[in-house]
């Protein structure tokens, strides 16, 4: 996770200093759609929003740094059980390869996300905390399309890579699977994005 950390850092620092006539700013938002895997869980709707840096280091690739807000999680389907409610602040290094001659891109965007509601600060929920593993590695992948006035859609999944839950998965449901088996953050986004131009 430490070179995780350093490759993020060497690449912003890399397109901070190699690519300054092509850098610009921009703010991105729209849904989530998520739930967990191994779970009897409803796909459940939020929200993510963030500001981003975007590296343009030729026509095919840029490279774009991205700090965010998605909110995740799941619906129970039982009456007598708890929704999962997860509140992360999520750090992005997100690639995008442009088809030539077009706004059309591919995006692969690996990510850090940090659940802000089970720290000793307990922003969010219940004060207890809510149980979540503090952190998420995750890796997202979608097509976009920017438009020639900055205005962007995207559409992306993106999947977790370690275990939800750092303790039983408790209230959801008395079959062993939830001790059995790891539940991963599961992500459907669709949303706009603008970048000005400097």
């Amino acid at each position: 996770m430490r070179n995780l950390l350093l490759i993020i850092t060497f690449f912003g620092v890399f397109g901070a200093a190699s690519a300054q006539n092509k850098t610009s700013f921009g703010l991105r938002g729209g849904v989530n759609i998520s739930d967990l895997s191994n779970a009897n869980l409803e796909p459940k709707a939020g929200v993510y929003i963030g500001a981003f840096l975007h590296f343009r280091f030729s026509e095919l690739y840029a490279l774009q740094p991205e700090v965010g807000y998605s909110n995740q999680g799941g619906n129970n389907k039982f009456s007598n059980g708890d929704d999962v409610e997860i509140h992360y602040v999520s750090v992005t290094a997100t690639n995008k390869f442009f088809v030539r001659n077009t706004g059309l891109h591919l995006i692969i965007a690996p990510s850090l996300d940090f659940d802000f509601d089970d720290t000793p600060v307990s922003l969010v929920n219940r004060e207890e905390g809510n149980d979540i593993t503090f952190v998420d590695l995750s890796f997202a992948a979608g097509l976009g399309y920017e438009f020639k006035n900055g205005i962007a859609i995207e559409a992306r999944y993106k999947h977790g890579t370690l275990d939800v839950f750092s303790g039983d998965f408790h209230d959801f449901s008395t079959q062993s699977i939830y001790e059995e088996k790891n539940q991963f953050n599961r992500v459907f986004q669709i949303g706009l994005s603008y970048r000005f131009n400097f």
